[in-house]
């Protein structure tokens, strides 16, 4: 994965502060990937592969296992198969930069400069996301807010390459993107590569990326959304709702005018949002058309950082509270939706990682949710308990 700063990490979950990453793309890639083939060969965990192993423990599917279910056509038998002796990049992810008009409560000032303003405002919120090491923000606020990398990649680098993942910050307001992504059509490997993007869906990217986007083997457009109007604005804060939504229809238009384009929702689960999946889903089955919705548009993610905001990090008490509404919903959602095959199989799979979820209990973090709550609605001048009344209820203090 290639960040702002230069740096090379394997991908968007990993996190070991202790290792050092190498900061030139175009080389650095092979050093940190035959570091963590090696240690995966040898049969060793990975420190910073830590999420991943968590979800799996909890019988959760991981992204790591996910992305190599993507991959089940690629023999793994590295130390027999002499064709994987020496790799060729093939896959790669991009952060594009911290420059984001939103500010949701499950990021921070790392993925996003709207949190910047907040910050500003507020010496406590600074310690929230840093301690007392004040300086991380003074540097991150000195990095370069987009990923200027981007454009200086190679071909030679990239002329394997079958996937590109995007992420942001918000990747449609990087223009170095867009440079990078023209490189790949100029240079006549986009047609042989499967395009993934995540976007808060916020607006509608300009006219560029949209003739971009078509010419690859296949695109993604991932729209990241956590719930549906004020809750929505409330979660993902400087968006509209009425704006999203026109986003949202626009995109299916695309779909529905490239064979080679799909449209799925990147849903967020953290504690906020878990007593409101059910009108989200409803949501989902009264807007998109039927033709557009799989199995599988719904990609629901729990949210293990910022840890007070994971399911797993409330007494067994609410847990049980929670898991009975929830099992309401559900059956609820079954009841609604019972002519509809579609529907039903989100319902059965989004509910059973909530469950999930729910049997892993780790630490209780109530009294770290109240507080840290309380201090980003003191500085946007909001209130949690009103915007989700539902949740209030069971978890008051």
């Amino acid at each position: 994965m290639q960040v702002p700063d230069g740096s090379i990490v394997p991908c968007c979950r990993y996190k070991d502060d202790e290792q050092v990453y190498p900061k030139s793309f175009n080389e650095g890639y092979k050093n940190i990937w035959e570091v963590i083939r090696k240690k995966s060969l040898d049969g060793k965990k990975i420190k910073g592969c830590w999420r991943c192993y968590q979800d799996e423990e909890a019988g959760i599917t991981s992204m790591r296992q996910s992305a190599i279910d993507t991959n089940s056509e690629i023999s793994y038998d590295y130390k027999t198969n002499p064709k994987y002796a020496e790799t060729e990049l093939e896959f790669i992810e991009i952060q594009t930069g911290r420059f984001c008009n939103l500010k949701c409560r499950s990021c921070g000032p790392k993925l996003s400069t709207s949190w910047d303003e907040d910050l500003d405002k507020n010496n406590h919120l600074i310690k929230n996301f840093f301690g007392n090491e004040d300086h991380k923000y003074i540097s991150i606020k000195q990095m370069p807010k987009t990923n200027e990398y981007l454009s200086s990649i190679k071909y030679d680098t990239v002329k394997y390459l079958k996937n590109v993942k995007a992420t942001g910050g918000e990747p449609f307001l990087n223009d170095q993107f867009q440079v990078f992504l023209s490189n790949l059509v100029e240079w006549d490997i986009a047609k042989n590569i499967h395009l993934e993007v995540f976007t808060n869906c916020s607006f509608f990217p300009k006219e560029q990326y949209r003739k971009l986007i078509p010419k690859f083997k296949s695109v993604k457009i991932d729209l990241s959304l956590d719930a549906i109007g004020e809750r929505a604005e409330f979660l993902r804060k400087g968006s509209q709702w009425n704006k999203v939504m026109d986003s949202a229809t626009e995109w299916v238009k695309v779909s529905q005018q490239h064979q080679n384009v799909s449209v799925v929702i990147g849903h967020t689960l953290t504690i906020y949002n878990v007593l409101y999946l059910n009108e989200f889903i409803n949501w989902i089955a009264n807007h998109f058309p039927k033709e557009i919705i799989t199995s599988n548009f719904l990609d629901l993610h729990l949210a293990q950082t910022p840890q007070y905001l994971s399911l797993s990090n409330f007494s067994s008490d609410n847990q049980s509270k929670i898991k009975q509404i929830i099992s309401k919903h559900k059956q609820q959602l079954i009841s609604e939706h019972k002519d509809n095959e579609v529907i039903l199989s989100i319902v059965e799979k989004s509910y059973n990682k909530i469950s999930k979820g729910l049997n892993y209990v780790s630490n209780d973090l109530s009294n770290e949710f109240f507080e840290k709550a309380n201090l980003i609605d003191d500085v946007r001048n909001e209130n949690w308990r009103i915007t989700f009344p539902e949740l209030a209820e069971v978890i008051h203090v």
